[in-house]
């Protein structure tokens, strides 16, 4: 590449294109346009990847056998919680988002091959137990580092991103604008993929071959993923600029520290506070699909409306996602934005206990909408906050946490539909939905005062440290205008 000596402080410039110096990659910073055409790139090839790989869940119970489905089901969910735990970490900290975007859409496909050959079987055969059933659990795995490359990818980006904009971008800014296109285009390709699989069975079209058309498409996603740019760290290039000599990989941690880097974070009262969003998503949406679907949709409008108003909810998502995006950039906060999303939570189990849907008839879209706003908040501005509390090396085992936190609400509300009554599972959602907000402002407090209690031993840190506090300069600004 020709001279790779660097210039005397300009190791921030090293951020972004590739070069190897010494065994080590480092980085040159791209233009900002260059990093949002990257984005949207990646963003296309994982929404299409994830929309053709996550349909069969929503057809497993009704296309398998009962129970084929019903087990497989639960094993994503338990390999999911524990891949985030003891897979995701090593595997996207050792060979870096890319390599983690790419493993996980392949293993995807895995997933998406064992349900096209388990309904091309009889149903409850034991093939369809052989095939389902293992593809289940890699489909869990693959979630776990899928959604953990994912998370610290935003926080790359919105690190490169920052640099290249000459200080007219601020780091909330970056992770609101990443944060929301992603959930655009992630929700609008799931509403095409759930939308398409639909009207194909209504027409009668063979279920393997549909499935096998997804699994041709999930694949051709997953290749595309390894034309996304690697983005490395500030950390990285500025060890090698003042170590030149370093040996390769002498600067990763080990595959203890690896493992612990998810159950390290535990010790952060923040990431608990945060986990609010993340529970109340996964019981508002098995509660919207194992009882307001059926306690109410299927019975006073049949079961094909149960699927147009899922895809209503996506849609919903999609458009909310690009209008809360545009909104957070331009006022620099995201509070108001969880605030919004929590009240929509809260209002779908205050409709069920204190007004009732019954006879609702058409009008049950209106918790469907309700999910699709509170739904936004989740895969758009939550993220962000997550990328904003806990940037850099702190970001694999961060959104690893939160996918785990998302799966055991999922499981828990699998389980407690079959033992506790309906007007419990409201409630629990009703209380989660109101505790999310106070505790997302108690969790910017928290992170206040730590900042101020670090900020006198932290003058001459390494540039990992700039990163992070690049990642929190704007929280006493952004939490007086989310009061």
């Amino acid at each position: 590449i020709g001279n790779t000596s660097p210039q005397p402080g300009c190791a921030a410039e090293y951020l972004l294109g590739e070069f190897s110096m010494a065994g080590v990659e480092v980085q040159q910073r791209l233009s900002a346009a260059t990093l949002r055409r990257n984005w949207h790139f990646t963003s296309v090839v994982f929404g299409i990847n994830h929309g053709c790989a996550t349909t069969p869940l929503i057809f497993a119970t009704t296309l398998l056998d009962k129970d084929v489905g019903y087990t497989g089901s639960a094993l994503l969910y338990v390999f999911t919680c524990l891949g985030s735990l003891f897979v995701s970490v090593p595997f996207v900290s050792s060979l870096g988002q890319r390599w983690g975007l790419f493993f996980g859409m392949a293993v995807y496909c895995l997933y998406v091959a064992s349900f096209a050959a388990a309904a091309a079987v009889p149903k409850g055969s034991w093939e369809q137990w052989a095939f389902f059933i293992p593809g289940s659990c890699a489909g869990g795995i693959a979630a776990s580092v899928l959604w953990t490359a994912q998370g610290s990818y935003i926080d790359r980006h919105a690190t490169a991103l920052v640099a290249s904009s000459d200080g007219e971008l601020d780091r909330q800014q970056a992770t609101a604008s990443l944060a929301s296109t992603f959930a655009v285009y992630y929700l609008l390709l799931e509403v095409v993929c759930k939308l398409c699989a639909s009207i194909a069975l209504r027409y009668q079209v063979q279920t393997w071959l549909i499935f096998t058309v997804s699994l041709v498409l999930a694949s051709t996603a997953a290749a595309a993923s390894l034309w996304v740019r690697t983005l490395g760290s500030t950390a990285d290039a500025a060890s090698a600029v003042a170590n030149p000599m370093l040996e390769p990989g002498s600067r990763k941690p080990q595959v203890c520290g690896k493992l612990l880097k998810a159950t390290k974070l535990w010790s952060d009262p923040a990431l608990w506070l945060l986990s609010l969003t993340n529970l109340t998503f996964g019981f508002a949406a098995a509660f919207m699909n194992g009882y307001v679907n059926a306690a109410y949709t299927k019975p006073q409008l049949g079961a094909e409306w149960v699927g147009f108003y899922a895809t209503a909810t996506a849609l919903t998502g999609a458009i909310a996602s690009h209008l809360f995006g545009m909104a957070a950039k331009h006022f620099g906060t995201k509070g108001p934005f969880i605030l919004v999303g929590s009240l929509c939570f809260l209002a779908i189990p205050a409709l069920v206990l204190f007004v009732g849907l019954d006879d609702w008839q058409y009008w049950l879209l209106v918790p469907y909408v309700l999910q699709g706003c509170g739904r936004a908040v989740y895969e758009s501005t939550s993220k962000g906050v997550f990328a904003d509390f806990f940037p850099g090396d702190n970001a694999e085992g961060a959104f690893a946490n939160s996918m785990m936190q998302t799966t055991l609400a999922f499981a828990f509300c699998f389980f407690f539909s079959s033992v506790l009554p309906r007007g419990a599972l409201a409630a629990i959602v009703f209380a989660l939905a109101g505790l999310t907000f106070p505790a997302y402002l108690q969790a910017r407090r928290l992170r206040q005062r730590q900042q101020s209690s670090e900020k006198e031993g932290n003058g001459n840190s390494e540039v990992s440290s700039e990163e992070e506090s690049m990642a929190t300069a704007d929280f006493d600004s952004e939490d007086s205008q989310a009061r």
